[in-house]
């Protein structure tokens, strides 16, 4: 069975900021404006939080059809002053792990958490490559193409030959009426060789969720296929449910071998 691992990390790229009170700007730049400072607002203001994160875990053979079922994984993930943090169903600590540390073979994907969308939005991350509207299912939409650099040291990929900070292009998707951010579609780019994965995509849906008093923007649904230089396929199905704003009182474990007590971590 093949271990591979895939993480995304975020990243303050320092791409410049777009001004909507430019009359000279096109249109489109106007708008494009306006989505990122609205979805900026909207991740920024979310709360410390912890969602149930359920990973059906499919593979397939190079020339075989269908996928055929893994394993089902269940992980409490949680978004705590800024950073992913990790436990196991039911655990009552969070711990700054690698997903990876969670299985034991197949292909795992971080990012869809948290990262992607705020390495798009809160960093300012990417280059814009296009735009267009769309329909997805009955809704009118609006696109923008993006891309960043492998530099950018945002996505990582591990894989049977090692590993590499790689590039990243993609789409993502808001109503054309109120501008919320319906969905991310996200692929690794210029892969090397050595790390023997030929393509990574991933594709994420968000929604508003009601957390403490107020509904905020979240990840609902992602799914992530890899596939490697044989033609082996891996395919991960994540929801992302039982959200909820994290106030609890736990020990958080900074990686399974520390072995200094940090004090709890009070939310109010």
């Amino acid at each position: 069975m093949k271990l591979l691992s895939i993480g995304v990390a975020l990243a303050v790229l320092g791409s410049p900021a777009l001004h909507s009170q430019d009359d000279g700007l096109p249109p489109w730049v106007l708008t494009l404006s306006k989505i990122k400072r609205q979805a900026k607002a909207e991740l920024q203001r979310t709360p410390n939080y912890s969602c149930l994160e359920t990973i059906d875990r499919s593979q397939k053979l190079p020339g075989a059809q269908p996928f055929k079922p893994l394993d089902t994984l269940r992980i409490e993930v949680a978004f705590i002053d800024g950073k992913e943090l990790f436990a196991p169903q039911g655990a009552g600590q969070f711990q700054d792990v690698d997903l990876s540390a969670f299985m034991s073979g197949g292909s795992l994907g971080t990012g869809a958490f948290t990262s992607v969308a705020r390495n798009l939005f809160v960093n300012s991350g990417g280059l814009t490559t296009g735009s267009g509207e769309e329909k997805l299912g009955d809704r009118a939409t609006i696109w923008y193409g993006y891309k960043m650099p492998e530099l950018s040291n945002a996505y990582r990929l591990q894989g049977p030959g090692g590993e590499a900070y790689v590039g990243e292009e993609g789409r993502f998707w808001v109503d054309a009426n109120s501008l919320e951010l319906l969905r991310i579609e996200d692929r690794a780019v210029d892969i090397p060789e050595y790390l023997r994965i030929r393509d990574v995509t991933t594709a994420i849906v968000y929604g508003k969720v009601q957390i403490g008093p107020s509904p905020v923007l979240l990840p609902r649904m992602a799914e992530t296929l890899v596939t490697d230089a044989d033609g082996h396929q891996d395919r991960n199905v994540t929801e992302f449910t039982n959200c909820r704003e994290y106030r609890s009182e736990s020990l958080i474990r900074f990686g399974p071998d520390d072995s200094d007590t940090k004090p709890p971590v009070k939310k109010k």
